[in-house]
């Protein structure tokens, strides 16, 4: 598939925006098109806050996901919004109620950043699952944005974040 549509969702405060643009640089990186935007209410700090990539091979002309081809969710505060999709939603175990769905595919994203010393970098262990349950853009490529992102302890982090967030994809849909 040329053409992906990746929804991010949460609270402020979470990293989305980054974990949007993160997702961006890898993309145009790997030669496509990328769109990122995102959005949030009055209150962005613990308020609802969404994030949109759209990536393609070709011009994008349409700049909003119309419909995803893989959610992350972040915390509880996406509530129900995304219950009756019928594309995968990758769900941060650590912080949010076990869901039944079969598309709901858990991961523990917060406990895999925290056990590595970088509670900050959970979205990066979901963006991980999300392109590994998905394929819309291989982890390497997100590894080599890490390995040039802040300051080498911190890629380093990073890059192990990224690892784990995608064996944890893997586990969770019975691979590894």
């Amino acid at each position: 598939m040329a053409h992906y549509e990746v929804l991010m969702a949460g609270s402020g405060g979470q990293g989305l925006v980054f974990c949007a643009s993160f997702l961006a640089e890898a993309v145009i990186a790997h030669g496509m098109n990328v769109v990122q935007t995102q959005s949030y209410g009055i209150s962005q700090r613990g308020g609802f806050i969404s994030a949109e990539v759209l990536m393609d091979e070709e011009e994008i002309l349409f700049q909003q996901v119309s419909k995803p081809d893989v959610i992350i969710a972040l915390n509880e505060v996406v509530g129900a919004r995304y219950d009756h999709m019928a594309v995968p939603v990758v769900y941060d175990t650590s912080l949010m109620k076990p869901r039944s769905m079969s598309n709901w595919l858990g991961v523990p994203m917060t406990e895999i950043a925290r056990e590595l010393g970088a509670p900050k970098s959970a979205n990066l262990a979901g963006l991980a699952a999300a392109m590994t349950v998905s394929g819309a853009m291989p982890v390497e490529a997100l590894l080599r944005i890490a390995e040039h992102k802040g300051k080498p302890d911190v890629a380093r982090l990073n890059m192990e974040v990224i690892r784990r967030g995608a064996a944890a994809a893997e586990s969770a849909r019975g691979g590894n």
